[in-house]
């Protein structure tokens, strides 16, 4: 996935690949054979990995001045020159102290990018830039979508399965309601206490309609 000169190609790519994963899950059940529980695995760590990228993607383009799903052109106070200038820009933003660590670079390789996770970063980019297409954003926002802040727990322990991780998800678990020890594999396909949504089903829906409004 790449920065794009129109938000929508972005939109839906994000929300092609989220319906291949959502094409994986959907046999999940509580019963899972082992087959089962790696897919499962891998579509948490996929779907982190989309967040990321879509993320990163969408800030990006947006400063390259793409065009928004309403057909016009994004304005912002600045002019990089390529998604390279772009990303400097982003990480001056959101990881100051880094950016300065880095000697204050021009241009950001997309190895050395700043991951994040968390759409109200994008929020400070596009406040501290000026750009247009903020109230897409916001719209976006609006939904106070979960998978944001609760996939990354899931993705940090199938990534990397040890005490902490394992802790993290357990904490998840009785923060959220669920009752007793249940593994993360099985967590993902049971409901979640007052609405009976799969986690995993919530947070694919949030991916699809966040990148859907914020365009």
């Amino acid at each position: 996935m790449r920065c794009v000169s129109d938000l929508r190609k972005l939109r839906d790519a994000v929300i092609h690949r989220k319906r291949y994963l959502q094409s994986l899950v959907i046999p999940a059940s509580t019963s899972s054979d082992k087959a089962t529980r790696r897919t499962l695995a891998f579509a948490v760590i996929e779907l982190d990995n989309l967040v990321v990228l879509g993320l990163r993607q969408y800030t990006k383009s947006s400063l390259l001045r793409s065009r928004s799903a309403d057909g016009s052109y994004i304005s912002c106070n600045v002019s990089p020159r390529s998604t390279e200038e772009a990303a400097a820009l982003v990480y001056r933003v959101i990881n100051p102290s880094g950016f300065a660590k880095k000697s204050s670079p021009i241009a950001i390789r997309e190895k050395d990018e700043q991951a994040f996770r968390d759409p109200k970063e994008v929020e400070k980019v596009f406040i501290s830039y000026a750009t247009s297409n903020i109230a897409g954003l916001r719209l976006g926002l609006s939904l106070n979508a979960q998978v944001f802040s609760e996939v990354k727990v899931f993705r940090h322990f199938f990534a990397h399965r040890a005490e902490n991780t394992c802790d993290a998800v357990n904490r998840f678990a009785r923060n959220n309601g669920f009752a007793g020890n249940i593994d993360p594999e099985r967590l993902l396909v049971i409901g979640r206490p007052g609405t009976g949504v799969r986690l995993i089903d919530g947070w694919l829906a949030d991916v699809e309609n966040f990148f859907d409004l914020a365009t």
